[in-house]
């Protein structure tokens, strides 16, 4: 009942179509149908994109809180995932200013490291600092990318969707998804290359 009293604070429309108790657990099961389906994915998406766990969060809450403002749209829709997914990027482009003067005010710390020392992938000091560096590099070449190849980046390498469904995500065809993904690996391919020249 907490997340309908959340949904019924914020949203500007009240819950007066879940008047009756029925609807209001039809309403509260697929709320956790869908974190529990997406919920990760959609994070994991959340960070990439904000690269700051505070942002992320708030992201994340906004487009659950989006979602079930107008839950009549996520049911109809015919995916999901691309629905939930394309929620996330309207509310992260429209606060995108915001997100930037944050970064300028008060840098934010980076993407926490996956620790493959302890799987034994990294056997010496050396080996991680080059694994650090170089994950720390593609990091800023993802970044740097122009959003239009930074999302489609981010939507299929970090949460590992598919071309068609960032197509429908992004309401682009699969084609033009291919040519960015694309165009956006040689773009990180070439700042490499830069920086396996120098080394």
């Amino acid at each position: 009942m907490d997340i309908l009293r959340a949904i019924d604070n914020n949203s500007q429309k009240p819950l007066e179509d879940f008047n009756n108790m029925d609807n209001a657990n039809d309403l509260n099961e697929l709320f956790g149908e869908l974190t529990d389906k997406y919920g990760d994915s959609v994070y994991k998406f959340c960070r990439s994109i904000t690269y700051s766990k505070e942002d992320a969060d708030d992201l994340f809450q906004e487009t659950f809180l989006k979602i079930f403002e107008q839950p009549h749209k996520i049911c109809g829709a015919d995916n999901q995932q691309s629905f939930i997914f394309s929620a996330a990027l309207y509310i992260w482009k429209s606060e995108k200013r915001k997100y930037a003067r944050r970064r300028r005010i008060a840098p934010v710390e980076p993407l926490e490291l996956h620790e493959t020392a302890a799987d034994g992938g990294i056997n010496n000091i050396e080996d991680n600092f080059i694994l650090q560096e170089e994950l720390r590099l593609v990091r800023g070449l993802v970044e740097a990318l122009p959003e239009k190849f930074k999302v489609p980046v981010i939507m299929f390498y970090n949460s590992d969707m598919s071309v068609p469904e960032i197509a429908a995500a992004l309401k682009l065809p699969d084609g033009t998804v291919k040519s960015r993904l694309f165009k956006a690996r040689k773009i990180i391919e070439k700042g490499l290359g830069a920086f396996n020249y120098e080394r």
